[in-house]
């Protein structure tokens, strides 16, 4: 099956993210998200994953203890991830 599309902001905000995590995380939260943000979009019937659902995917994916980690990065990177009703 081949590979969702990507709009060029949520493209953009994934690669920022995944190189600002450590190095260790790094490859498994890329795929991970990944395909996660493809099966959020996917299920809302959308033909490309935008923002809000690599957001979500994020918050989705990743561990509780580094909940407050993301958000400070997503913060620091100037990525407004309440207006996307996650926390």
């Amino acid at each position: 099956m081949p590979d969702m599309q990507w709009s060029a902001k949520a493209k953009e905000i994934f690669d920022k993210v995944i190189s600002n995590l450590p190095q260790f995380h790094r490859s498994i939260a890329e795929r991970l998200v990944k395909e996660s943000a493809e099966e959020i979009a996917k299920n809302k019937n959308m033909a490309m994953v935008e923002e809000k659902e690599l957001i979500e995917a994020f918050f989705k994916e990743i561990p509780p203890a580094f909940k407050d980690m993301l958000k400070r990065l997503l913060t620091k990177l100037g990525i407004d991830y309440e207006k996307y009703g996650v926390s």
